[in-house]
């Protein structure tokens, strides 16, 4: 066995023993802390964008009781089945705004949370200091968790592991103590809380049942047979009660069984839990030797033909096998197995996911294989301490696996710093990946247009290979349907982009919101539809993205411009008020408001929204602003003595559309 009660007394020698338990938790979470720090430096990435920055949700907490029913799922809300993590955002926008710095380091702050809750769960249940402390560090600085704790939108991960091991140490509490009342309400509040963040979490009541069963766990009293039962039935009832609450919104048993455009709902479940094996077969070897991790990952079916998933499958099933036969020694291995197997349940692909493999999926998980790991490192540093005499060697196998660890995470964030660089090295370790081609062209037809209109040819082309390439490797995905409409709209191919856009709406399996309102645009301008038919088309368009996607900010602003390119100025008002309190950052809306203020003479709203628009003048266009400001002056002389505009009998108070910090100008 790796470890069990006599490693303790072996150790109690050890410098790392007789330092005070404060002082080595304290260096070991400033190391966890210390090592994410260059992250503070990154911007938004991947799902940020839609679930923190257009997720005009957050922006309403006047609709938070929605959550609890099916009206935030019904209105496309941004993960509405994991109600935690929506309101976790919620409340960190409202505090820290969209200020990509501060919620890194809310993410690392969250990180370190979780060391401190793993760290007081073992130390509680009787592992040596030196254990403790090697688990942590191992968990603090694995590799395997860049990608959890770099990227915004992906801290559900870490709330769900924080809130659920705070549920596993008021179990404990409430277990040893035969307390009864409120402390099991405790477990269950805090358990359904952690499912709700992310479903991983809902295995966590039979992690404990086993911990208790096989833990190598050396003191403490343990709890009877009648308080672990009603320890098991808390924890039981708090995922109970958090997936009732999912299959009540989803009507489904796994959220994303609707989505039958993804792959592992469309394969036979046969070649997706083939592949599955071999996955989380990878995920052991990468907690141990970091190589492989990537942002971008290509799912394939898996066949039991092939010699991989056999071997992978036969390896774990010998090791459960083994582990059943040593349930009476409560040996590490024991638990380890167990405890692994048991934690990745959820991300075993028995249930449809959007993403068959995700470094992120370890997270959990990797909290029993840190104790296996911890196990190694102290008995190797044990052994070497006894051969060669010196306590202070003890420590040597730990450090260098922590240092390790450490530097290959590090490198791995740095993928994450930016949408662009993300995607350039996702392209390079995933090269037949269509969404990565896609996505950069994307990015790359973003910034492509130069002076007057001229673009770098050089660019237009490297966008064009990207999206051909992604067309070719996934002609029925929406994403390189995207990118080629985008590259169409850049060359003013205005039929081209619009049957592409059309392709991508028909193969979309979520966020069609996007997909609609560029149709919508795109549609004003085709030469071979009839004017009258365009405007019927775009109304439809219009009608749809409104009410399918009320919290959508996008929505709202490209209905708002284009109700205003049609003439309708009370409605655009009212669409880009919608669209100023959806996503109050976006300084484009601000300036189509003062277009709008300005189109219908209103000199003096004009000039309020300019004045109000300053914070925001840094992040826009400089040839916009520059022009928007003569726009507004040439007004000001034209029109000295604007007021509220009547449209259709009613006024309209366009300074409405002014940001708020604009209430005490003149």
């Amino acid at each position: 066995m790796l470890y069990d009660p006599s490693l303790v007394a072996a150790t109690t020698n050890l410098d790392i023993n007789a330092l005070p338990p404060r002082i080595v938790m304290a260096g070991v979470l400033l190391l966890a802390a210390l090592l994410y720090l260059p992250t503070l430096g990154f911007g938004f990435v991947y799902d940020d964008h839609w679930t923190l920055l257009a997720n005009g949700f957050l922006r309403c907490p006047e609709d938070l009781g929605k959550l609890l029913g099916r009206d935030a799922h019904a209105a496309h809300v941004p993960d509405a089945f994991r109600p935690t993590a929506v309101v976790f955002d919620m409340l960190t926008y409202q505090l820290l705004g969209a200020h990509a710095h501060w919620h890194h380091l809310l993410s690392i702050v969250l990180h370190v949370a979780v060391c401190a809750g793993l760290w007081r769960w073992l130390a509680a249940r009787g592992l040596a200091p030196a254990m403790v402390a090697t688990t942590v560090a191992v968990f603090a600085t694995m590799a395997i968790h860049a990608e959890t704790v770099s990227v915004v939108s992906y801290r559900e991960d870490l709330l769900a592991a924080g809130l659920g091991l705070e549920a596993l140490i008021w179990a404990d509490r409430a277990a040893t103590t035969s307390t009864r009342g409120w402390p099991w309400l405790v477990v269950v509040a805090l358990q359904a809380l952690a499912c709700g963040a992310k479903s991983n979490a809902l295995v966590l009541p039979l992690l404990w049942a086993v911990s208790w069963i096989c833990g190598p766990w050396s003191r403490g009293s343990r709890p009877n047979a009648k308080s672990r039962v009603l320890g098991f039935a808390a924890l039981g009832l708090g995922s109970a009660l958090a997936l009732a609450h999912q299959i009540h919104i989803v009507g489904a048993l796994g959220p994303y069984d609707a989505q039958v455009g993804i792959h592992a709902a469309a394969w036979p479940r046969s070649a997706v839990l083939a592949q599955s094996v071999q996955i989380h077969v990878g995920y052991v070897q990468q907690m141990i030797a970091p190589v492989g991790l990537s942002p971008e990952y290509v799912d394939r079916p898996g066949t039991w033909t092939d010699a991989a998933p056999l071997l992978g499958a036969g390896g774990l099933a010998l090791a459960l096998v083994h582990a059943l036969g040593t349930l009476s020694r409560r040996s590490t291995w024991t638990f380890v197995v167990l405890a692994t197997l048991i934690l990745w349940l959820p991300t075993a692909n028995l249930v449809p996911m959007p993403n068959m493999r995700a470094d992120r999926f370890a997270y959990l998980p990797s909290i029993a294989a840190c104790i296996g790991i911890g196990a190694v490192l102290v008995s190797a540093g044990t052994w070497l301490a006894q051969r060669s005499g010196r306590a202070a060697l003890a420590i040597a196998p730990a450090v260098a696996f922590v240092v390790f660890q450490g530097a290959l995470a590090q490198a791995t964030a740095t993928a994450y710093k930016s949408d662009g660089r993300l995607w350039e090295v996702a392209l390079r370790r995933a090269p037949d990946s269509a969404r990565a081609h896609a996505l950069l062209g994307e990015i790359v037809v973003a910034n492509l247009r130069g002076e007057e209109g001229q673009f770098d040819p050089v660019l237009y082309a490297r966008a064009s290979a990207h999206c051909l390439r992604a067309l070719a490797l996934a002609p029925t995905d929406a994403l390189p349907h995207l990118c080629a409409a985008r590259l169409a709209l850049l060359g003013k191919h205005w039929s081209r982009a619009h049957r592409h856009f059309e392709t991508a709406l028909g193969f979309a399996r979520a966020r069609e919101d996007r997909i609609i309102t560029a149709l919508a645009s795109v549609t004003l301008d085709v030469p071979e539809i009839p004017y009258p038919e365009r405007i019927q088309r775009v109304d439809d368009l219009l009608s749809r993205a409104v009410r399918d996607f009320p919290y959508a900010s996008e929505v709202a602003a490209t209905a708002g411009r284009l109700e205003h390119r049609l003439g309708r100025a009370d409605r655009a008002f009212h669409l880009y008020r919608r669209a100023r309190k959806l996503r109050p950052e976006r300084w484009d809306v601000v300036f189509w408001g003062l277009e709008l203020a300005l189109d219908l003479g209103d000199s003096s709203a004009a000039w309020i929204i300019w004045r109000g628009a300053r914070d925001l003048l840094p992040d826009a266009d400089p040839k916009w602003v520059d022009a928007t400001r003569r726009r507004v002056y040439d007004g000001l002389r034209s029109f000295p003595h604007g007021s509220y505009p009547r449209v259709r009998g009613r006024d309209l108070p366009l300074t409405d559309l002014a940001p708020e910090s604009s209430a005490d100008d003149p």
